[in-house]
């Protein structure tokens, strides 16, 4: 990230186009080290650098872009974090940010910020990081804020985004909603967490046993079972014995590298070479398709066995 200790000879023209290299922001004392005054009013009369909080700035063309806010936010406030879904996006650009920048700070704190920053006088957090070079809490406690602030309508979707992009255990989740001791909604949550705690190998597999491949047809299905081929042992994430039917349920982020992809080739050979049909399922398609997966089973089960109860 660039800094103003390098950036290009000091004039008029150089300020705003440095401070439009990358979505930062800067604190006035910082710009005026490089420019002077007349330098910084000039770019602002003409709309090329904003001030978008008391003595801090930005180039226009970054105003709205969330990192810049949230690091406007943290030189307008030193003292606070950045918390929810924006914290989540700079730890894990992946996933969703938000047009809002969430602000923990102590209690007592006299801030007075404009509509796009809210600010939770709850008292600092013991832990704390930085992503992107900008405070934040930890993405554990980021995604507990993110829960409770969001639409009841919304916080399972974001939960799932979040733990499938690996931001945090769900381990590293429950010891969070166990220090929290308001949370809306703490059943729904600690439900999704209790079955992670049976055992579960990724947040694919637990969405796929409790939310898609539910219901009495699928009970003769079993989970995370040894198939002894002879020559080697295999884990099935579900199987169904009497149709001899494997359902993998693969992701990219466990599935990523060629020697991942190469074992799961040769796996599958072994299955199907022993007489196991196999299908493999992926993160959208348990997330965008869950009834077209659960066709696809249910057709296969029936080839094999006679049609499943629905």
């Amino acid at each position: 990230m660039a800094s103003l200790a390098t950036l290009r000879v000091p004039d008029s023209a150089t300020l705003a186009s440095d401070l439009a290299d990358a979505p930062r922001a800067f604190t006035r004392s910082e710009i005026l080290t490089r420019w002077s005054r007349r330098h910084l009013d000039r770019a602002v009369s003409r709309g090329e650098v904003v001030r978008i909080l008391p003595g801090v700035y930005v180039a226009a063309v970054h105003q709205h872009d969330p990192v810049a806010r949230a690091r406007a936010a943290t030189l307008w406030a030193p003292r606070a974090l950045v918390t929810g879904m924006l914290a989540l996006h700079l730890h894990a650009p992946g996933l969703p940010t938000s047009t809002i920048v969430e602000l923990v700070t102590d209690h007592g704190d006299r801030l007075h910020p404009p509509p796009w920053i809210r600010v939770h006088q709850s008292g600092l957090p013991a832990e704390r990081t930085v992503a992107r070079g900008i405070p934040t809490v930890t993405p554990a406690r980021a995604l507990v804020d993110a829960w409770a602030l969001a639409p009841p309508a919304y916080r399972n979707e974001r939960l799932w985004q979040a733990l499938w992009s690996g931001v945090c255990t769900w381990s590293d989740l429950a010891r969070e909603v166990e220090r929290t001791p308001r949370l809306p909604d703490r059943r729904r949550l600690e439900r999704v967490l209790g079955w992670f705690a049976e055992g579960a190998t990724s947040p694919l597999e637990v969405r796929a046993k409790h939310e898609t491949f539910v219901g009495a047809a699928f009970a003769d299905f079993e989970w995370q079972v040894p198939i002894d081929l002879g020559a080697r042992t295999v884990r099935a994430d579900m199987l169904h014995r009497r149709a001899k039917l494997v359902v993998e349920l693969d992701g990219d982020r466990y599935h990523a590298t060629k020697a991942e992809r190469d074992a799961d080739r040769e796996r599958q050979n072994a299955l199907v070479a022993a007489g196991f049909t196999v299908l493999r399922f992926g993160w959208n398609d348990i997330v965008h398709r869950p009834a077209a997966c659960r066709a696809l089973v249910t057709a296969a089960v029936g080839r094999a066995t006679g049609p499943m109860s629905r």
